[in-house]
């Protein structure tokens, strides 16, 4: 299984979806030749994690569903590799929107690593952070502020890797923007950069706090920063993933600096966009794009006078 995750992370890193399907599914099937189910249980969790990605939710779902009646089968339960699944499986569902399943499910992996013992370990820590966006989607910002702080703690006291520590400080920055605290936002944001900027190899949490410091910027009036730390967040998204729905959420707020700045030409453009990869990925009546619809007629209505 190491040169299975090597030759994926090669992958990963040139970026080509298609590539990556391909070689997953391709090793997928030799180990259903060989009977290897607990190798299967692994890759089907990876193969759910890379459509997760790119925004095939209902493909993940499964994928993460059959990883998990695996590990049942093999009374694996209540171990660490269950719960890092059963963790992914969750994410998912609060992709979708799902956000109060979402809650459960995370709480349901939480009890599970603190009934065997890892509270202290980084995955719990994971668990946390990962609570932590699913509350601020309910709209309980205090208990969001309550979880992402406590993950980050951990990290730093764990000496987690960089990469773990900027993605907590990036969660716990977007946590403190929603609330208002656009002061302590920045901070954090600027600190998750600065560590990404840092790596070695381009980190595919690097898009999220990009936007994160976009939407700050913009919130303080600085709309041409704003718009290069977007377009940086897009490319990079689009490097790892293609069109997921971040790139039309990006998309949409471009848009709207577009906008900000005067420009209606623009910001129709990439509204537009952003519609239309938000419509094929979650469908017409999904909430996110009749929203969208609905800015898009108002910029109409704008570039009209």
């Amino acid at each position: 299984m190491d040169d299975f995750f090597k030759q994926l992370d090669v992958l990963f890193q040139k970026g080509d979806p298609t590539e990556i399907e391909n070689f997953i599914r391709e090793y997928l099937k030799k180990l259903d030749d060989s009977g290897d189910e607990m190798g299967k249980a692994s890759v089907l969790n990876e193969l759910a994690g890379f459509y997760r990605g790119i925004s095939r939710y209902e493909e993940s779902a499964e994928c993460f569903k059959s990883s998990l009646e695996i590990l049942d089968s093999k009374g694996l339960k209540q171990t660490i590799q269950y719960a890092t699944v059963l963790l992914n499986y969750a994410g998912t569902y609060r992709l979708t929107g799902r956000a109060y399943e979402a809650v459960s499910l995370f709480l349901e992996t939480k009890k599970l690593l603190e009934d065997i013992g890892e509270q202290e370990s980084y995955k719990y820590a994971s668990v946390l952070n990962n609570l932590a966006l699913a509350y601020q989607d309910t709209g309980d910002t205090d208990k969001a502020d309550e979880m992402a702080s406590t993950a980050l703690q951990m990290m730093k006291r764990n000496e987690s890797s960089e990469h773990e520590v900027a993605t907590s400080l990036n969660n716990l920055a977007a946590i403190k923007l929603r609330k208002g605290d656009i002061e302590n936002a920045e901070e954090l944001a600027a600190e998750a950069l600065s560590m990404y900027d840092a790596m070695e190899k381009e980190n595919v949490h690097h898009a999220a706090a990009l936007s994160t410091m976009a939407t700050i910027l913009f919130r303080k009036g600085n709309f041409e920063s704003a718009l290069r730390n977007y377009e940086k967040s897009l490319e990079l998204t689009l490097r790892f993933f293609g069109e997921n729905i971040e790139c039309s959420v990006i998309r949409h707020n471009i848009s709207v600096v577009y906008s900000a700045m005067g420009n209606t030409e623009k910001a129709v453009e990439f509204q537009k966009n952003a519609l239309e990869l938000m419509e094929r990925l979650v469908g017409p009546d999904d909430h996110r794009s009749i929203t969208y619809r609905q800015m898009l007629d108002d910029l109409y209505k704008s570039a009209k006078g």
